[in-house]
C-alpha cells in the first residue's frame, strides 16, 4: 500500500516534532553526582547545581527515584521549583532473551507510569550486547527479537503519552553501525527512537554526523562525552568535535535534547564538572 505524501512525512517527522518542539535543549545526567542517587536530598541537591549552571532538564537512572513513584507529583513539584524538566528515565532491557523478556516488560510499565506523572517526556533503554554468529555480528534471531520488543515497549510508552528510546554502547557501532542502522530500518518510527551516545568510537563509514544526517528524525537526543580512544575524559580535551555536530544540528534543523552524560571525577567537584560541560557546549555548539 502506497502511504500518502502527507501521512509520509507526519511518520517521519513526529519523533523530531515531538522530541522537543522548536528549539535544542540542554540537560544534564545525574550520574555526574553519583549513580544512582537514591537520597532525596542529595538528588534535588544536585538538580538546584544543574538548574543555577543552566541547563534546562535532565535524565536519571529510575532507581534514583524509585521511591518516590507512590508519591510522583509531589517529586514534580520539587522539580518545578528547581526550573528542572525531566527528559527520561534510564532503564537496562536487553530485550533479546525469552528467559527475561516479560519481566523487562513489566519494569517499562512500571517505571514509564512513574515517569509519566513525574513530567517526564522518555525513557531510555539500553543494555547487553546481544549473541553474535562466527563472523562476529548480531544473529538475524536476536536483531529481530530487539526490534520486535522495542516495538512492543514504545507502544507501552506511548499509552503513558512518553517515547521510547534505544541508547547505543560501543558494540551497537560495530561493523559500519550495523546493529543501530538496522534496528530502526525494523522498528516503528512512532514508537522507537535513538539516544545517541557520542562518546564510543564511531566508524569511519558511519561517522556521528552521517547518522545525524540520515536517521536525525529518529534521535530524541544525544549524550555527550568527550573520549579520547574510546575512553572518557574532560570535555574539551579529547577527540570529540562539539562544533562540528553543533554545525550539522543547525544544517539538518534538528530539535531535541542534548544531554551531558559524564561519570564523576576525584580531580574536581560535580558542580565544577557539569559547569565545565555546559560552558563547552555553549562556546562550541552554540546553544
Amino acid at each position: 500500500m502506497t502511504l500518502p505524501r502527507r501521512h509520509f512525512l507526519a511518520t517521519a517527522l513526529a519523533p523530531l516534532l515531538e522530541a522537543a518542539p522548536g528549539q535544542v535543549r540542554v540537560g544534564c545526567q545525574t550520574r555526574a553526582y553519583g549513580s544512582p542517587i537514591p537520597d532525596r536530598d542529595k538528588f534535588l541537591a544536585a538538580l538546584a547545581d544543574l538548574g543555577k549552571l543552566g541547563y534546562e532538564g535532565f535524565e536519571t537512572n529510575y532507581r534514583s527515584l524509585e521511591y518516590s513513584f507512590t508519591q510522583p507529583h509531589a517529586m514534580r513539584r520539587a522539580f518545578e521549583e528547581r526550573g528542572m524538566e525531566m527528559m527520561g528515565l534510564h532503564v537496562g532491557a536487553g530485550f533479546f532473551d525469552p528467559t527475561k523478556v516479560l519481566d523487562e516488560h513489566k519494569l517499562i510499565h512500571r517505571i514509564a507510569g512513574a515517569a509519566k506523572e513525574c513530567g517526564g517526556g522518555h525513557i531510555i533503554a539500553s543494555g547487553r550486547a546481544l549473541p553474535t554468529g562466527a563472523d562476529g555480528r548480531a544473529t538475524p534471531g536476536s536483531l529481530h527479537s530487539k526490534a520486535t520488543e522495542l516495538n512492543a515497549a514504545g507502544e507501552t510508552c506511548r499509552r503513558f503519552g512518553l517515547r521510547l528510546s534505544f541508547h547505543n554502547h560501543r558494540h551497537e557501532l560495530a561493523h559500519d553501525a550495523e546493529e543501530i542502522r538496522t534496528v530502526l530500518d525494523a522498528t516503528d518510527p512512532e514508537l522507537v527512537s535513538l539516544l545517541l551516545d557520542v562518546g564510543h568510537p564511531f566508524p569511519a563509514k558511519w561517522p556521528v554526523t552521517r547518522i545525524v544526517r540520515e536517521y536525525g528524525s529518529r534521535i530524541a537526543g544525544f549524550h555527550l562525552r568527550d573520549t579520547t580512544a574510546g575512553d572518557e575524559v574532560m570535555f574539551g580535551t579529547g577527540e570529540f568535535d562539539f562544533a562540528e555536530l553543533g554545525g550539522v544540528l543547525r544544517e539538518t534543523g534538528w530539535k531535541g535534547w542534548l544531554i551531558v552524560e559524564v561519570n564523576r571525577r576525584d580531580d574536581i567537584s560535580s558542580r565544577a564538572l557539569v559547569d565545565r560541560c555546559r560552558k563547552h557546549i555553549r562556546d562550541t555548539m552554540r546553544v
